[in-house]
């Protein structure tokens, strides 16, 4: 039944006109934020410089958000594989990074890529970081904005092999009915780390030439064999 009073008539249409006039007005500010970036280069020798095996290095993290780094370094590390390339084992990195004295991503801008190489057993490192992963929460959308990037560098050269880096916006919703609103809001938010960054890395690494190591598809966890390398 409709209210005898006739005189909200106008209120609600002046809300229903500034909620419009709001989504109208955001359109073009989020148009001029591209929700997709993408950025990548290979050395133009790789196939000569090409590592027989990689050692993934502890990743940074820029972002507010705690741990997040660890996800990418288990996305890349577990990836690798389908990608052809033998890996120096996890433990046996932490164990290298222990004995150095290193306890965080940053100090190892003050060790050598050869010193690396010795402790580590490997040719090449993989390092990586976390430039941002957030939720913003606007009037008319709700996304996760996440960015990465990776490089790999030949330990005896010292030259960046590959590169890549990946910025999104994900889930990106306009937001009309409150209850909807409300309702992405808390299911963004407790979206899982992980999943975050597994279109990322999945993207970047689609860049990454394959590796020496031939895979056949299928059996994939006898493939690309992880390497506990003996430094002494």
């Amino acid at each position: 039944m409709l209210p005898s009073d006739k005189s909200i008539y106008p209120w609600v249409f002046l809300f229903i006109i500034t909620i419009l006039s709001a989504c109208l007005l955001a359109r073009p500010c989020l148009g001029q934020d591209p929700s997709e970036k993408e950025d990548w280069m290979v050395h133009p020798q790789f196939q000569q410089l090409m590592p027989g095996t990689i050692a993934v290095l502890p990743m940074d993290n820029f972002s507010l958000e705690p741990d997040v780094e660890k996800a990418l370094y288990n996305e890349v590390y577990n990836r690798l594989i389908a990608r052809g390339y033998s890996r120096i084992k996890v433990e046996k990195v932490q164990q290298v990074m222990a004995d150095m004295g290193i306890q965080t991503p940053g100090q190892l801008q003050g060790i050598s890529l050869q010193r690396l190489a010795r402790e580590l057993g490997c040719n090449a490192v993989l390092r990586g970081r976390v430039e941002q992963s957030a939720s913003v929460h606007k009037l008319t959308f709700d996304a996760v904005v996440v960015s990465c990037s990776l490089w790999l560098q030949d330990c005896e050269s010292g030259q960046t092999l590959w590169q890549a880096e990946q910025w999104r916006t994900a889930h990106r919703q306009w937001q009309i009915d409150p209850v909807n609103m409300l309702l992405n809001f808390f299911g963004h938010e407790n979206d899982p780390r992980e999943n975050r960054v597994a279109y990322l890395v999945h993207e970047m690494l689609k860049t990454l030439p394959q590796g020496p190591v031939q895979i056949e598809f299928g059996d994939l966890l006898n493939q690309a064999t992880e390497i506990t390398a003996d430094t002494k």
